[in-house]
């Protein structure tokens, strides 16, 4: 029965977590998920007014009984769609990339 301990290579996780590129890596990151979210929500909340205030819009036939507002209720999943699809190309060329340099050093640190 002792007390815990701090392992003994933890500093080398907080050097990493200080580092440029780690900071480089939450930011690109943070950036993505900003504009992710501001284009997703200003599309919910743009899909929401004119819900709320162009009804005569919303009802608007297109096609048969399709109308203006379910085009706008299925691009919302078009938008998610192409979010999830921009994060998985960004993921790939910007943060895997980083995210293996940090992995690699501190996998060379630990031998």
């Amino acid at each position: 029965m002792g007390t815990m301990s701090s392992p003994p290579d933890g500093d080398r996780f907080v050097a990493v977590h200080d580092s440029a590129r780690f900071k480089d890596l939450r930011r690109h990151l943070q950036t993505f998920i900003l504009w992710a979210s501001v284009a997703f929500t200003g599309w919910w909340f743009l899909t929401s007014l004119l819900g709320a205030f162009a009804p005569g819009f919303y009802r608007r036939a297109v096609i048969g009984t399709v109308n203006v507002g379910l085009l706008f209720v299925l691009g919302s999943f078009a938008v998610a769609v192409v979010i999830i699809l921009a994060y998985l190309r960004f993921a790939r060329t910007k943060l895997d990339p980083l995210a293996e340099e940090i992995r690699a050093d501190l996998e060379r640190g630990a031998r």
